[in-house]
């Protein structure tokens, strides 16, 4: 399914306004100011995403995934490779002086939290903006495959359109990569591209 260039930039800003709500809210959670952007967007159907993506599929990923329903349905996900999860988590947690136990349920806890609030935000910005209701579920975080957690147990030729967000974290002069990625089932994005075009129109 091909984008115009006016729904791309549509959601370009749709995205670009959930994640600087984001990071509104993760700077009132730390004490440490955290800036986000995205600086790219692509949206590509399973199949051109495994094309694109394929290499990666064995690697193993940290992710939050978040389930989201209403008049747009799918899955989304907040996904950093291992390191720069522990980065993120260390810089955001300080120096705490923690069992090894404690420090991974306060890993999970907080990649949770950050991946809550990214992804409440993003598609929160797309549902307030477009008129829509969205319901959300309580965030997961796993560490799996990244083949895995892109279909989130999908098909390849399941028809679904992947969303993917490029996200930078910069915090004290760090700077920490991940990718926030959403799965559209094909009617699901089709309902998506006709109410930015209703925007668009209005």
């Amino acid at each position: 399914m091909q984008l115009t260039p006016m729904q791309l930039d549509i959601l370009q800003e749709l995205i670009n306004i959930g994640v600087g709500r984001a990071a509104g809210m993760l700077n009132r959670m730390v004490s440490t100011h955290i800036q986000l952007q995205v600086p790219e967007l692509v949206v590509l159907s399973s199949s051109e995403f495994i094309t694109r993506y394929g290499t990666r599929g064995q690697e193993v990923f940290s992710a939050v995934q978040l389930t989201f329903s209403g008049h747009f349905s799918g899955l989304s996900a907040l996904i950093f490779p291992p390191e720069s999860a522990s980065r993120l988590v260390g810089i955001i947690l300080g120096n705490s002086v923690l069992s090894e136990d404690e420090a991974e349920a306060m890993r999970v806890e907080t990649l949770q939290e950050v991946g809550n609030i990214v992804l409440n935000g993003v598609m929160g910005s797309i549902g307030n903006i477009l008129k829509e209701n969205i319901v959300f579920s309580t965030p997961d975080y796993v560490e799996e495959r990244f083949e895995r957690l892109v279909f989130f147990g999908e098909s390849a030729d399941s028809g679904a359109m992947v969303l993917m967000a490029r996200t930078q974290f910069t915090i004290k002069d760090h700077l920490i990569e991940g990718e926030v990625l959403i799965l559209f089932s094909l009617a699901s994005f089709g309902t998506l591209l006709a109410a930015i075009d209703a925007l668009a129109a209005s």
